[in-house]
């Protein structure tokens, strides 16, 4: 990593490391219903404030030998602007190992605008997506519309969540299916954080991912928190591209942030 980059990067680490400390140390009041903080911490235009961990493991690729592990770490800061709920969103990715240069991957902050509705809620904003490391032939930096909603009805919670990001060499959009079922005690099933990409500059989807998530939400000492397991398939069959990816995370949960 070039020098600008590693101190930024360092800088995150321990800006998120003091905020995570700050959360754990701070009193709030928690909810007391594991159900309603479930349903929020699956639902990606919930007010609900989290600092999430997660580790991805990819132990195959299609047509291509080896594996590859990657680390996140996500803050969601739900705040109040111009007379508007808004829900930011910043997201940092780190490469551990395999074929992709390790170091700091890609980071992407988004500001979804949310408007409740009768039917649930939906929201819009910008998003930006800085890519360090790449090669001085290709863009550093992309930005684009987020748009999506999320309703739902008795233990179901449905919807869908889409993000565009454009610039010199890139034209790419994200869909991703909300899809949960609250099993009771605090247990959920999900579609995951499954992310169907499509190359418009290529004229194709170049991910298509399908999975499963189970999480729980408990405590730790009086802190609210979310467990979650992500097994997933790519149904796009192209050399180098993820095969099967299994997901860990860990969310700290804010209720009232």
């Amino acid at each position: 990593m070039s020098g600008p980059v590693e101190r930024f990067f360092r800088q995150g680490i321990a800006m998120g490391s003091l905020v995570i400390a700050l959360a754990v140390a701070t009193p709030h009041v928690l909810a007391d219903d594991t159900e309603a903080l479930a349903r929020e911490a699956a639902d990606p235009t919930a007010s609900l404030m989290s600092l999430n961990l997660r580790y991805t493991r990819i132990p195959s690729f299609h047509g291509l030998d080896g594996s590859a592990g990657a680390s996140q770490f996500q803050a969601v800061i739900p705040f109040r602007a111009w007379g508007t709920s808004n829900i930011l969103r910043s997201t940092v990715n780190y490469t551990n190992s395999g074929p992709a240069p390790g170091g700091l991957s890609d980071v992407t902050i988004f500001n979804l605008l949310v408007f409740d509705q009768p039917w649930g809620r939906w929201g819009a904003g910008p998003v930006a997506q800085l890519l360090p490391g790449r090669d001085g032939d290709s863009d550093t930096f992309a930005i684009g519309p987020a748009v999506g909603f999320v309703a739902s009805s008795g233990r179901w919670t449905y919807g869908v969540f889409n993000q565009n990001l454009f610039g010199d060499d890139i034209a790419i959009s994200s869909l991703q299916p909300v899809l949960a079922y609250q099993m009771g005690n605090g247990w959920a099933l999900a579609a995951g954080d499954a992310q169907w990409t499509r190359d418009w500059d290529r004229g194709e989807f170049v991910n298509l991912p399908v999975g499963v998530q189970l999480s729980k939400v408990t405590r730790i000492g009086g802190q609210s928190v979310k467990w979650s397991i992500n097994p997933e398939y790519n149904l796009r069959d192209r050399q180098g591209l993820p095969e099967w990816t299994i997901r860990l995370g860990f969310q700290l949960l804010v209720p009232g942030g």
